[in-house]
């Protein structure tokens, strides 16, 4: 374990059980999906012994289907690797959005720390 490092729009480091991708975009369109997906690929394909990808949304405020379609593949190869995928710091806006398109049937959408603490199981 012990994968840490960082893409343009992404940071990774890990959290015990969890590898966690911090997302630094406030606009997730075609470009930075293909580049967030693309390092999230690359991380996750060393990182064995993991339970949860926890995708840090704190920065996030808007995301094209370009976007939802990110975090859908990320969530495809997560489960590749036996782990689950938590969207923490969601914002409201980013929430009411990813529930709009159901996205709370296939995620666990935590806009806080008592939310994340709980999906985590911790």
């Amino acid at each position: 374990m012990g994968t840490t490092g960082e893409s343009l729009f992404v940071k990774f480091q890990d959290d015990a059980d969890a590898l966690v991708a911090s997302i630094h975009a406030p606009t997730i369109s075609q470009r930075e999906s293909e580049i967030i997906s693309t390092a999230l690929a690359g991380a996750m394909a060393d990182a064995s012994g993991y339970k949860w990808l926890v995708i840090d949304m704190r920065e996030v405020t808007f995301m094209s289907s370009m976007g939802i379609g990110m975090l859908v593949d990320a969530r495809s190869r997560a489960a590749g690797q036996e782990m689950k995928v938590v969207l923490a710091n969601v914002a409201t806006e980013m929430d009411q959005l990813l529930r709009m398109v159901k996205l709370e049937k296939v995620f666990a959408i935590c806009t806080n720390d008592k939310q994340l603490k709980k999906a985590l199981k911790r």
